[in-house]
């Protein structure tokens, strides 16, 4: 797969929703921001566990249930690397050959972290940004009991859970992109469902063999800094959402909420002696009047001196002249991104000292909506290419062949 990035009908206005929430996260008193940070790895280790398949389920969870939800996501996973991971990880392990900067930046990535494993294997931090948010972990301690009078209740409604997010995990595991809509849908502040981008998420660790270690979630401050959420801001957001039904987040918004961004260091599974990664989501507006309106996911990026960058599927933002600043960062700081046709055109690629090779066969975008100047370049950017794909990797172009793009100094 290359599961999700699509930013379909990306929009360029924060929908202000649970303002006061992120209002009054975003301005605590001193002695809040003292506080530690509020530790999640026990509820992403359940989720990994009972949701992610990842290893044996504490007690609490119904054994039967898990084991069918896991057979099939097993099942699923065994798919995706027979039908992409298998031919994708041993191209690009020969195209790179490891030769790639240790941070990695996958704008409109929507948590994708299986192809960054797949794409960029040898890196020690990973950081997906899109509109999305992971979602709430704590309420998967609520389908586990002690009590045999409550067990089949609690079973029931865990098998409930787990089909939903099974089918999510499913289509995500079995497709090229996702959109921005789908993915928002997935990501619940409700507390309703298992979030399924934080569930995708360590599903990737799962298929490529690696556990979490540590979970948070947090901010970037103005200046980009990482800001841990605290139980106090945690207690802030449950009284004010207390009794309230988060509305839906349409396709044209940040997700709004306290747990959004999340950040997870993880290892090779059961290799005490392997090195710690760390993998970042930061929800955030990628268009020029997003990051006007609220630098810090920008100033985080800038931290990262020297990165490699992905993207694809991502609605031929990097196209556009509002989405400027985005790419004017990656044009600066990276030294490689491979992507489909929605990467960085010619037009601003070559000017900056960026070389361009491609794969597959191209005649056109494949949405109308794109800016078909551009799409005149990509075309002629493939014209005369011999050299074939034989896996996905985002969108296909106009006559549903798959395609690559590798730009780079």
């Amino acid at each position: 797969m290359a599961a999700p990035g699509c930013e379909a009908c990306y929009g360029y206005e924060v929908v202000v929703r649970l303002a006061i929430v992120v209002v009054a996260l975003l301005t605590l008193p001193s002695r809040a921001r003292a506080d530690p940070p509020r530790d999640f790895t026990s509820e992403i280790r359940i989720l990994y566990a009972v949701a992610a398949c990842g290893e044996p389920a504490p007690a609490g969870y119904s054994a039967k249930v898990v084991d069918a939800h896991c057979a099939a996501v097993q099942k699923a996973i065994a798919a995706w690397k027979t039908n992409w991971r298998d031919k994708a990880a041993p191209f690009f392990a020969e195209l790179l050959n490891g030769n790639y900067p240790s941070s990695v930046v996958y704008p409109f990535g929507g948590g994708d972290l299986l192809s960054l494993l797949a794409v960029y294997p040898d890196a020690t931090e990973y950081t997906t940004l899109s509109l999305e948010g992971m979602g709430d972990p704590r309420p998967i301690r609520e389908l586990a009991t002690d009590d045999p009078k409550q067990a089949s209740k609690h079973a029931a409604e865990l098998g409930d859970k787990l089909a939903k997010l099974r089918k999510i995990l499913q289509e995500n595991l079995g497709w090229a992109w996702n959109t921005t809509n789908d993915l928002s849908a997935s990501s619940s502040e409700t507390g309703a469902d298992i979030p399924g981008i934080l569930v995708l998420t360590l599903v990737a660790l799962e298929a490529n063999g690696y556990e979490p270690l540590e979970a948070r979630y947090w901010k970037p401050d103005a200046n980009g800094a990482v800001v841990p959420l605290t139980q106090h801001d945690v207690d802030a957001f449950d009284a004010a959402t207390q009794g309230k039904k988060a509305a839906r987040k349409t396709s044209n918004a940040v997700q709004q909420g306290a747990f959004n961004d999340i950040e997870i260091v993880f290892r090779k599974k059961g290799d005490a002696g392997a090195p710690n990664k760390t993998f970042r989501h930061l929800t955030a507006d990628l268009s020029d009047k997003g990051l006007e309106a609220d630098g810090s996911a920008l100033a985080h990026l800038e931290q990262k001196r020297e990165i490699a960058a992905l993207t694809k599927a991502a609605s031929y933002l990097l196209w556009k002249a509002s989405f400027g600043k985005l790419r004017d960062y990656l044009l600066a700081h990276m030294t490689q991104m491979i992507s489909d046709d929605t990467g960085i055109p010619p037009r601003y690629a070559k000017p900056a000292g960026f070389t361009q090779e491609v794969w597959g066969t191209y005649g056109g975008s494949f949405f109308s909506f794109a800016e078909q100047g551009v799409a005149k370049e990509m075309i002629e950017l493939w014209r005369g290419s011999t050299r074939p794909l034989a896996f996905r990797f985002g969108y296909y172009d106009n006559h549903r062949t798959p395609h690559l793009l590798h730009t780079y100094k």
